[in-house]
């Protein structure tokens, strides 16, 4: 039987997208592959006084609260009734969940989103618009309760989303 994969990072844009996945892997009685990865990142002053100590005390720190993540996420799969495996992953997060997404051929993919907009994504990127264009399966982005949103676009109590349809057209 074919997983959900999800991805979560533990904002708040991935608790949402949480609730989402462990909701659907019940409806689907399906189990739940969770990852989260630990983002590598070694600045461009590599050779300053003290870098060693910072790079290895971040690696620790990015390694402990995957760890926590995915402790936390697999508890409630767990009390929900769900077969729960976690994964960490360390590296680019958008290519790491689609690494695992071609080898674990997940049913669906799901994962929050920030909705940090068009200026956000421009500074920080989006990990989330990565994985629509290179996962090899469906993907569900859950916006959080804080994302901002298109005009015509309404976010539900669940972080579920829905796009009023065009005037004069009919869904389908």
């Amino acid at each position: 039987m074919k997983p959900i994969l999800l991805a979560t990072d533990g904002s708040p844009s991935a608790e949402t997208a949480t609730r989402e996945a462990i909701d659907l892997a019940c409806a689907f009685e399906t189990p739940l592959v969770v990852v989260s990865v630990a983002q590598i990142v070694f600045p461009p002053y590599a050779g300053y006084y003290g870098y060693s100590e910072i790079a290895v005390d971040f690696h620790r720190r990015e390694t402990e609260q995957v760890t926590r993540i995915l402790t936390e996420t697999k508890e409630r799969a767990s009390v929900a009734g769900v077969a729960c495996e976690t994964v960490a992953l360390e590296g680019l997060a958008g290519d790491e969940i689609c690494r695992t997404a071609r080898e674990r051929s997940p049913r669906l993919v799901v994962m929050g989103a920030h909705g940090w907009g068009r200026i956000g994504r421009l500074l920080h990127g989006s990990v989330s618009t990565h994985v629509l264009h290179h996962a090899p399966c469906p993907v569900l982005v859950v916006l959080g309760e804080e994302a901002e949103q298109a005009d015509g676009i309404t976010t539900g109590a669940n972080g579920t989303t829905r796009a009023r349809v065009a005037e004069g057209s009919t869904p389908g």
